[in-house]
């Protein structure tokens, strides 16, 4: 989840919250809090007298416990004008709260609409000063806007977030689909993954499309799900029919992913299609060149190709990694974007941490032929 201290402070930009009205709930906070019950009891008869609502709780005394730790929100944090950190970790716990119980935001925004109507009607009846009034008014009404808006942000960015993990789950269930019939393992997909993020942050992307690529880089080869096992599992060199067979798994894996527009997906399609295209332009399928392959297209190809030399196959000892990296510095600016390559080399360190992590075995990072 992204930083929700940003969060926070651009609600209270949007709203204008500034010193005066932090300091006109301060000044109005001894008056309200003796009254608190009465807001916590209008609040709780709505409550109880929703079907919609009743049903989230297991039992009274859920919903009485429930009610009392709102009852503390409003008291610490939101009408005693306190939106600091703690206050952030206070509604984040709200917030992940209602969105794993299945809480709708529309009853959600009809509980403040309660509350606000309770707390108004108190400022009403206990500032008789006009001036003074509209001051407090204004303040408990964007206090209230102000945690009815964070707390929705928290809300909306657990359902995404939740969202991105399922869609992360089944990237990686499709992948293993996908190479369950080939020589490569599960820790594969994790090499993969790791190194594609890893090249991907030296090249300056930020977090949200680094924690993207590495969801969907995965999925590059699912559409050997496609590929006869004649084909895809034999042990020597593939003649040139069964090459252009073999090649089709690139087009195949577009058909498989759906075509969604989540981001994770989008960029999982474009990947599977572009990641055997050449910077050069000799490619395949399409044979496109330089920047017309897709950046996460470019970072996946890199990376396949120093796991592909490294790992064991039937028809191929694996390679040092010495020798592999030698091979990406040869295929600078022909097969393979320099930048990347670049990025690549300077994110060796990681590189070599994420091998003895995943790596198949130890003859896979050991150099010399054998």
């Amino acid at each position: 989840m992204k930083d929700m201290g940003v969060t926070l402070q651009q609600w209270i930009d949007f709203l204008d919250i500034d010193q005066e009205i932090i300091d006109t709930l301060r000044d109005f906070f001894p008056l309200l809090a003796p009254r608190i019950d009465r807001v916590s009891h209008t609040f709780y008869r709505r409550v109880l007298n929703s079907p919609e609502a009743i049903k989230l709780f297991a039992d009274e005394d859920s919903a009485n416990r429930a009610l009392a730790k709102q009852k503390r929100h409003w008291l610490e944090y939101v009408f005693a004008g306190r939106f600091d950190r703690d206050y952030v970790e206070a509604a984040l716990r709200m917030g992940k709260t209602h969105q794993q119980r299945g809480v709708d935001l529309r009853l959600f925004s009809g509980a403040y609409a309660v509350v606000l109507s309770e707390v108004n009607a108190i400022v009403m009846e206990n500032v008789p000063d006009p001036q003074q009034q509209k001051r407090v008014l204004r303040a408990v009404n964007f206090a209230v806007f102000l945690d009815l808006g964070f707390v929705a942000s928290v809300y909306y960015d657990a359902y995404t977030d939740d969202l991105a993990s399922m869609a992360k789950d089944l990237t990686v269930s499709l992948a293993r689909a996908g190479e369950y019939r080939d020589a490569d393992t599960g820790e594969h997909i994790h090499r993969m993954a790791k190194m594609c993020a890893a090249v991907a942050r030296r090249l300056g992307k930020d977090l949200r499309w680094v924690e993207q690529l590495e969801a969907a880089s995965p999925l590059r080869d699912v559409g050997k799900i496609g590929i006869p096992d004649a084909i895809l599992l034999k042990p020597g060199k593939l003649t040139e029919e069964e090459m252009a067979v073999m090649r089709r798994h690139s087009e195949i894996g577009t058909d498989i992913i759906p075509d969604n527009d989540h981001e994770i997906l989008q960029m999982a399609r474009r990947i599977a299609l572009t990641h055997h295209e050449r910077w050069d332009g000799t490619g395949y399928p399409a044979g496109l060149r330089g920047e017309e392959i897709p950046l996460e297209g470019r970072i996946a190809a890199v990376c396949d190709v120093y796991d592909a030399l490294r790992s064991q196959r039937p028809y191929k000892r694996p390679w040092s990694h010495e020798e592999a990296v030698e091979y990406l510095k040869q295929s600078r600016g022909t097969q393979f974007d320099p930048a990347v390559v670049d990025a690549f080399l300077a994110a060796l360190p990681e590189i070599e941490d994420i091998w003895c992590r995943y790596g198949e075995t130890p003859s896979a990072s050991s150099s010399g032929a054998s």
